[in-house]
């Protein structure tokens, strides 16, 4: 594992996901199926870190920018 993939898995073993996502189960059909699971799954997987340097959440790759969880997590992080 890339260093910094182990700093931000530490922080956050498990990414938050939309409701009924199925993404985990659409990559493992594709032969993508990670090798452990805190792995992150895609490219797009996102890591909110907070002004400290410090991880707050991470986030599947379906999971769009927009998303009101992610969009009240930004705004939550903002506020400290």
């Amino acid at each position: 594992r890339h260093p910094l993939y182990q700093k931000l898995i530490a922080a956050a073993p498990t990414a938050v996901a939309p409701e009924e996502s199925g993404f985990y189960a659409r990559m493992v059909s594709k032969g993508r199926a990670p090798l452990y699971p805190d792995d992150i799954l895609w490219n797009f997987e996102k890591f909110l870190v907070g002004r400290d340097g410090k991880v707050i959440q991470r986030f599947s790759p379906d999971m769009t920018p927009e998303d009101p969880i992610v969009m009240e997590s930004i705004k939550l992080a903002l506020a400290k």
